[in-house]
């Protein structure tokens, strides 16, 4: 029964983190949001999401760049990491 509970435990947990996530993302800039969730959920390439987007390769890398860097930091305001 212990190990059920468990279980139940992680799933919630796991849902919990999937939720704020979802949410961390949902809360980007629309500018930086989309080169993020084609390059990393998607898994398409750069030259495929500029072109998609109307942008360069290099600010496709620029953008999911900094989408990055702002989810980290607001995942350490989250958990309470001092920098």
């Amino acid at each position: 029964m212990l190990a059920s509970s468990h279980g139940a435990d992680q799933d919630l947990l796991g849902k919990e983190r999937s939720g704020f996530l979802h949410d961390l993302i949902a809360g980007l800039p629309d500018e930086l949001r989309d080169p993020l969730v084609l390059s990393t959920l998607e898994e398409l390439s750069n030259r495929e999401i500029g072109s998609m987007l109307g942008i360069s390769q290099a600010a496709v890398r620029s953008r999911a760049f900094r989408a990055r860097q702002i989810l980290r930091e607001r995942l350490q305001v989250r958990m309470g990491v001092k920098k």
